[in-house]
């Protein structure tokens, strides 16, 4: 994570959207078990891979008196 300028507390913030995108797209998909499981995983894929790209952006491109 520090390779790609991401501090501590990114990673767990990181973490914490990817499994609630997870539980809650598993909740509300509709289908099989292993469906739902798979449609959260997914959702909570490309939710991580979001965020990570959007917080560096953020850190590359924020003002200094953030």
């Amino acid at each position: 994570m520090n390779t790609l300028g991401l501090e501590r507390r990114d990673a767990r913030n990181l973490v914490a959207v990817a499994v609630v995108v997870t539980i809650v797209m598993a909740f509300s998909a509709e289908g099989p078990v292993g469906v739902r499981v798979a449609a959260g995983a997914v959702g909570g894929a490309i939710s991580a891979v979001v965020f990570v790209i959007s917080t560096l952006l953020i850190n590359r491109y924020k003002p200094e008196h953030w």
